[in-house]
């Protein structure tokens, strides 16, 4: 089972687990993801979501390369992997709050995963990089565009042209996530998030989720699709393909 699904109290705890992959995103995982938000949504009983990961060393690693190599090499397009937003994006527009308790390293497109969580709460340990750009590639499920919205133009080339690894206390100074918590507690602090906001009413925390995603909508415009263009324009380029050979040679 790449998702393992634990109520708990108010909320519902879905926990990425694919650690022979590093808990890669492909799209079984986030078929099964999405599956999982909208059940939670149809209950009543269940008053936000926490998505975190098993194991201590990743959260998410990005796409599945060796889906992604597979599209490459057998000349698919990109839609195989663009196509994932769709579901990935539930995570943003269902009317539940979800928190981000992240245990682990997050890299690539698993930064873009967060960025769709309404909270993102990081373990001290942790670190984060936007690795796309190492991968010949940019993003595709609209983690540029969300990246500039939380930490502004500044900061957000600097991430994304370096694909540099930072720190949880850097990623916290810069707003890209919202919390430092200390190893081993990122789930129980995000439970609680859930508990307090589990004090307001369900019918007003959904209104208020759906008028900030109105909100941002209309500041985008088509930034999402452009985005996404780009991406369907790098793919499978050169830089693209010499990074997944140097990728699957250095697994030997």
């Amino acid at each position: 089972m790449s998702l393992r699904i634990e109520p708990t109290g108010d909320a519902l705890v879905l926990s990425l687990d694919r650690p022979k992959t590093k808990n890669a995103l492909d799209r079984d995982l986030t078929r099964r993801l999405a599956e999982a938000v909208r059940t939670a949504e149809a209950d009543p009983r269940v008053r936000g979501i926490v998505l975190t990961a098993t194991g201590e060393e990743t959260f998410a690693s990005g796409g599945d390369l060796h889906e992604i190599a597979r599209a490459v090499r057998e000349g698919a397009g990109p839609s195989g992997v663009l196509d994932m937003y769709e579901d990935l994006v539930v995570l943003e527009t269902c009317e539940l709050p979800v928190v981000a308790a992240v245990q682990g390293d997050v890299y690539g497109g698993g930064c873009e995963l967060l960025l769709l969580c309404d909270m993102v709460l990081v373990e001290a340990h942790t670190s984060l990089a936007f690795r796309h750009a190492r991968m010949g590639l940019s993003p595709a499920w609209g983690g540029l565009t969300r990246l500039v919205e939380r930490v502004g133009p500044i900061e957000a080339p600097r991430l994304l042209f370096s694909a540099e690894k930072i720190g949880a206390e850097e990623a916290a100074r810069i707003g890209l996530v919202n919390e430092v918590v200390p190893k081993g507690t990122s789930r129980e602090r995000a439970l609680e998030r859930i508990g307090r906001i589990a004090g307001g009413a369900r019918a007003v925390i959904a209104a208020q989720k759906r008028a900030l995603l109105a909100v941002r909508a209309a500041m985008r415009g088509d930034a999402i699709e452009r985005e996404r263009a780009i991406f369907a324009e790098v793919w499978g380029g050169p830089a693209h393909q010499a990074a997944i050979d140097a990728f699957f040679r250095r697994r030997g």
